[in-house]
């Protein structure tokens, strides 16, 4: 009885598999437009087997290139002989976006054992070839859609040309002069975290790396789409690690260190942002690196060696305006604690210091007079007034009341 059980339920996956609906097929081939033929099939593809599907997703490739060519000749046409032919741009666009993803699904089940067990694909080279124009022009369709503000139109057709890559349809086609891939799929990633879709923002992101006139600005990308995705406490986690991922990947990347510095801020971790500054320096010193070793050692008022490291990131960039206000502002704290230990007294050391925070500090004035990115006005007072110049504190007196 059981025998027969197991029989009768590989007789019912047989005839599943094996599943056939000519009439179905039939009348998507049949078809004389897209939207028919989708309809069709969109009805019967349950009843259809593999080879069945495959034929009708071709119909779909074929119609799709049918209408895509058509526009594009006119479009060609007027390239060469100078003339303004009118044709259906959008329509261009929309039907090369349908040849590649329903060849992407005639290929799927293209590849499909037969009836007998055998593997004979009938679509895969013919549609490979004839869908490189319709790939290529996905490129200007997007760029037209992402200057329209329809991001998510754009997304389709950008993330379709850079998906398109890694179909297998395209197995045995050299992408090698695929110049433009590294910046399509930057634009991929721009278009998706514009309609909010931040998976795939984070994805594209992620293909534009090997380009690196876009590659800095496509990391900002994926890290704005990974913040915008945390919302609870196992979000969280999954982000910290992705973080500490990338930091592994690319340990010297600033963007990425900062990323974690700024997590473990977030959650009150000294001890881990403390030690990873540590290791920074260490073995990829960087104005950043510096820069927040320095800010830590200030924390923790010792003004010596924040002093140290503050100018260890100005060597690396003079112009780091935040780090050299910073730096006469341990100054001046170095120089009172100085004077408290020796019974009030301004010695040499602590007026030396305070030169230097003043020297400083009218640097970053000279940076930002106006005071928009750091309020140098007090700190320079400070220094002047502890060194004696009342002259020089007198002037500042109305920017600081």
């Amino acid at each position: 009885m059981k025998k027969l059980m197991t029989m009768a339920v590989l007789a019912c996956m047989a005839l599943a598999a094996n599943a056939q609906n000519p009439a179905g097929l039939k009348q998507v081939l049949s078809a004389k437009t897209f939207s028919d033929a989708t309809a069709a099939l969109n009805s019967a593809v349950g009843s259809m087997n593999a080879e069945e599907k495959a034929k009708a997703y071709n119909k779909l490739v074929d119609l799709s290139l049918d209408r895509f060519n058509k526009e594009q000749n006119i479009k060609l046409t007027n390239q060469v002989t100078h003339k303004e032919d009118p044709y259906d741009k959008k329509a261009m666009y929309e039907s090369a976006f349908n040849a590649l993803k329903n060849a992407a699904e005639c290929d799927k089940f293209d590849q499909m054992p037969n009836a007998k067990g055998k593997v004979a694909p009938k679509f895969r080279k013919k549609n490979a070839e004839r869908l490189l124009a319709a790939r290529t022009e996905l490129i200007n369709g997007g760029q037209e859609l992402y200057n329209e503000k329809n991001f998510n139109k754009a997304a389709d057709y950008f993330g379709t040309y850079v998906d398109s890559r890694k179909y297998p349809l395209f197995s045995e086609t050299d992408f090698s002069n695929d110049t433009y891939y590294g910046q399509i799929a930057y634009f991929a990633a721009l278009a998706a975290y514009n309609c909010q879709d931040f998976a795939n923002a984070s994805k594209y992101a992620d293909a534009a790396q090997g380009d690196k006139e876009v590659a800095n600005d496509a990391m900002d990308i994926k890290i704005l789409s990974m913040k915008a995705q945390l919302k609870t406490k196992e979000d969280s986690l999954k982000y910290l690690d992705d973080v500490k991922a990338l930091y592994a990947k690319e340990p010297a990347n600033e963007r990425i260190f900062a990323l974690l510095v700024e997590y473990y801020s977030s959650v009150n971790d000294d001890a881990a942002k403390n030690a990873l500054v540590a290791k920074q320096v260490a073995e990829h010193p960087s104005k950043m690196a510096w820069a927040l070793k320095g800010e830590s050692d200030m924390r923790d008022s010792k003004w010596a060696d924040a002093i140290e490291a503050y100018k260890k990131s100005l060597e690396l960039d003079p112009d780091f305006i935040q780090v050299r206000f910073n730096l006469g502002l341990c100054m001046n704290n170095q120089a009172i604690t100085l004077k408290d230990q020796n019974g009030g007294n301004l010695v040499p050391e602590a007026k030396s210091l305070l030169e230097q925070s003043i020297q400083n500090l009218l640097k970053v004035k000279e940076q930002d007079p106006n005071r928009e990115q750091v309020n140098w006005a007090y700190t320079l007072y400070q220094a002047y007034y502890l060194i004696g110049n009342e002259e020089k504190a007198k002037e500042l007196e109305s920017l600081i009341q």
